[in-house]
């Protein structure tokens, strides 16, 4: 089958039902190998084994092995009783973040929406609500982009454009349940955790200028307040997708061509620190707060 995910057809034999199908001619290779899995038995984090330039091997405890090689194969090794669920994650996460990094692509862990035709990022440590922040927006008429991955690629006139991912949002059970949904009628994103794949109808099909990043943060009064370049610069950093793999990937991995995009980013784009509250029940004015924000902003162009 063929499918689409950030500007890329996936000719995939594992079906991946969180993406569009598509016609065309396949950008990457999507295989399954019979060959001895090599990761544990038992649950653990994904991890990186061995690393360079054109091949990445990931193990994921109790799911199995992901081979990215020269951004276009993923070969998939499933574990024994490896989890389906599991294994699409495996492949749509961590899979495709690392050959997107291999074709050169600046790559985040971060959501994204569209506010007036631009990009709008939300960054932050794990559980701070990107995808929560994502999905209220999507919820007040606000597209989709992308959720988890936030995908740049540069045109020709070195300006930043955000790629459309899986039109999907991942969300915890209680910020499902905030929003008017009933966790027992939504699909979990695997087996055993409370998080649940919510299909966004709103989404974006071609590429975006992106317009600003917002870091987020915790604080006792919500603000928003503009970050110098060498602050913004630190504060994206960690949020590299790839920095989740250790030094050993890094160094094996022409990292500094991401510190070279993110710099660039930042000649580009605003970043803005942004305070508040971690309240479901503010999420509404959490919302109204960045769609001022982004209004004030045009009125001062």
């Amino acid at each position: 089958m063929l499918y689409s995910a950030y500007g890329l057809t996936l000719a995939s034999a594992f079906p991946l039902p969180e993406l569009p199908l598509v016609k065309g001619r396949a950008d990457v290779i999507v295989e399954l190998d019979s060959r001895k899995c090599t990761a544990s038995y038992e649950p653990s984090p994904i991890s990186c084994t061995d690393a360079s330039l054109n091949q990445i091997h990931l193990t994921w405890g109790g799911v199995g092995d992901l081979l990215i090689e020269e951004g276009r194969r993923i070969t998939v090794v499933p574990g024994p009783n490896a989890d389906e669920d599991a294994l699409r994650l495996f492949i749509l996460g961590a899979g495709l973040g690392v050959l997107l990094h291999q074709r050169g692509l600046l790559v985040l862990h971060a959501s994204c929406v569209a506010i007036d035709n631009r990009g709008i990022g939300f960054i932050g440590a794990k559980g701070w609500g990107k995808s929560t922040t994502t999905a209220t927006l999507h919820r007040r008429g606000h597209a989709l982009i992308s959720d988890e991955l936030l995908v740049v690629r540069f045109d020709d006139q070195a300006q930043p454009r955000v790629m459309p991912g899986s039109p999907q949002i991942r969300l915890w059970s209680d910020a499902l349940i905030s929003m008017g949904d009933d966790p027992d009628s939504a699909v979990r994103v695997r087996s055993g955790i409370n998080k649940y794949n919510v299909y966004a109808g709103n989404t974006i099909a071609e590429t975006l200028p992106l317009y600003c990043l917002y870091l987020l943060d915790v604080g006792e009064d919500l603000s928003i307040k503009l970050m110098p370049p060498s602050e913004a610069f630190f504060g994206i950093i960690p949020h590299l997708y790839v920095c989740r793999f250790g030094t050993q990937f890094l160094q094996s991995t022409n990292i500094n061509h991401a510190f070279q995009q993110v710099n660039l980013l930042l000649k580009k784009i605003k970043v803005k620190h942004l305070l508040r509250q971690w309240k479901l029940n503010q999420l509404p004015d959490l919302a109204r707060r960045i769609e001022q924000d982004i209004l004030q902003d045009q009125q001062l162009v």
